[in-house]
């Protein structure tokens, strides 16, 4: 298993290819790498997917501010020695724009999947977060987190695969996100960028992702059918085809 260490502490990350231009996934609130296991890095690139700390295999604390994971991420990148087009899911996206904003020498582009330039939480996920009962918190979110087209044998099926979420990492995260709010900073971002959401998104809604596209320049907007807050699963066909015409551009 491929790792490095930032502060001491182990970074674990999945990798497809050996060489060329590099992709780095990072996934959202109380995920882990695993929830990038559909996507198909295009032709002559490589992929890297990390667990941010707490999260997956990598050690530490997770952090309860978007910047604070910004700042870890870019340790990482400077670690691996590369300049990645950085796609995140959710709070993964305001990782990967908040590290646009503090270090865009850094990044060749962005992929920002179903998320926002703000992103409130629900009360209810918060207090559920906190009352530490993580299988109630993962569940909830399971029920609000698909589109149509997986049945719940299917997700129950995914959500055993990526293993369980602390309720720590789970109210951190979602803390960061409820803190988030950079609409005021988006014509700061001046890096190519490919905005995907799904048309059936109940937590990030499409018009998130239509207002990022309306504010960052130059961004292309995909919006996939019959997907939901997991869109890189539940169409990974449309979803791979997305990222690699954007790819194609580098």
């Amino acid at each position: 298993m491929p790792e490095i260490i930032i502060d001491g502490k182990k970074v674990f990350y999945r990798e497809k290819g050996s060489d060329g231009k590099v992709l780095l996934f990072v996934h959202g609130a109380g995920g882990n790498s695993l929830h990038w296991m559909a996507v198909e890095q295009p032709d002559g690139w490589r992929s890297l997917a990390v667990d941010l700390p707490g999260h997956g295999l990598t050690e530490g604390l997770p952090r309860d501010s978007i910047q604070g994971y910004a700042d870890w991420l870019a340790a990482v990148i400077k670690t691996l020695g590369v300049k990645p087009v950085l796609a995140g899911h959710s709070m993964g996206g305001a990782i990967a724009m908040a590290l646009a904003l503090s270090s865009p020498e850094f990044l060749s582009g962005l992929v920002l999947v179903g998320t926002g330039a703000k992103l409130g939480v629900s009360p209810a996920i918060l207090e559920l977060c906190r009352s530490g009962d993580a299988a109630a918190t993962a569940e909830l979110i399971a029920q609000i987190a698909y589109g149509p087209l997986p049945s719940r044998e299917k997700v129950q099926e995914w959500n055993r695969e990526f293993g369980p979420a602390e309720c720590r990492a789970y109210l951190a995260d979602f803390t960061a996100c409820n803190n988030f709010d950079i609409r005021g900073r988006l014509s700061e971002i001046t890096l190519p960028a490919l905005i995907i959401c799904g048309s059936e998104d109940r937590l990030t809604p499409p018009k998130f992702s239509r207002y990022l596209s309306d504010h960052l320049a130059g961004a292309v907007l995909e919006e996939i059918p019959q997907a939901g807050h997991m869109l890189m699963l539940e169409q990974p066909f449309l979803f791979n085809r997305a990222l690699a015409s954007f790819c194609s551009r580098f």
